[in-house]
């Protein structure tokens, strides 16, 4: 004779295997990661090359987790400070995030606008990781910031090394203020400002601070094609990822990250330059280390 307990045990052993089975693939159903289906994604932009180049760095790294539409978007990416502006002054406007919106315009995001920005230019710890690996014996640094540079003033002060703010309130004061100050600096590190540093600024700081023998570093690319030692910058990929890691989080919970740098940058270092100074020449994959614990 079978016993009955024992086969009511294994009964109720089973039962509960397969209540705990729908139990884990309940949880595994809810777990499926937001982006089971796309997210529609409308952008919009002042210069329509840019634009371009973006929509295929965002369909690049993005592996079909969005898709583009004119109209009926989840959300509206704008690129960069003019269209960011236009798109918070639509009326009855949807979900909003700005990309590459300098720091300066940080006064644009609002408690509940349903908006937030990922900000041009990279964050200052991160240029000063490159110049401890590049030239740790610079003592004495000099940060020239404008109105709109992408850092403010007071900036952290590294440990062993001393960080001099000079402050230049028009590009037209740039020239008396690089023959002021440079004399007294080991290095100049220079933030990303369109208005203070643009194309035609690069030749005047760059001679001047090469009389001096004073090496510079940043504040992107072209500078460092230019002469400048070195910069870590944000491309136009390293601004499709971290605005899909902000419209990942927003899908997840419902609201926006906090504004900030994007978190993803890349590097440009200029190796002739950095000969000529007789600059510490640091592996490649070393750098890209810095970059990738930056915040």
């Amino acid at each position: 004779m079978k016993d009955a307990t024992g086969s009511t045990g294994r009964s109720l052993g089973i039962a509960r295997l397969g209540r705990a089975i729908c139990v884990l693939l309940a949880a595994a159903l809810w777990a499926v990661p937001a982006w089971a289906e796309p997210l529609t994604v409308r952008l919009r932009a002042e210069d329509p090359a840019v634009a371009e180049r973006f929509v295929a760095a965002l369909d690049s790294v993005g592996g079909g987790r969005v898709t583009l539409v004119e109209q009926g978007a989840d959300v509206t990416l704008a690129l960069g400070e003019t269209a960011f502006r236009a798109e918070l002054a639509v009326p009855g406007r949807g979900p909003l995030l700005g990309l590459a919106v300098p720091r300066s315009a940080a006064g644009l995001v609002t408690p509940g606008c349903d908006c937030s920005a990922i900000w041009r230019g990279v964050p200052l710890a991160t240029q000063l990781a490159l110049i401890d690996a590049l030239m740790p014996e610079a003592g004495r640094v000099g940060v020239l910031l404008g109105p709109a540079s992408a850092w403010a003033p007071p900036l952290s002060m590294p440990r062993g090394r001393l960080l001099e703010a000079v402050l230049v309130p028009r590009p037209d004061r740039l020239a008396p203020l690089l023959r002021r100050y440079l004399p007294d600096w080991d290095a100049l590190l220079l933030p990303d400002d369109e208005a203070l540093f643009g194309p035609g600024a690069a030749k005047l700081v760059l001679l001047t601070s090469y009389r001096q023998r004073v090496p510079v570093f940043g504040p992107g690319a072209d500078f460092v094609h230019a002469g400048s030692v070195a910069s870590a910058y944000l491309d136009l990929s390293d601004l499709a990822r971290a605005a899909l890691e902000r419209l990942e989080a927003r899908r997840r919970h419902g609201e926006w990250p906090a504004q900030g740098f994007a978190g993803h940058y890349s590097l440009a270092v200029n190796d002739h330059v950095a000969r000529a100074y007789d600059l510490n020449l640091v592996e490649r994959a070393r750098l890209e280390r810095i970059l990738e614990t930056s915040p």
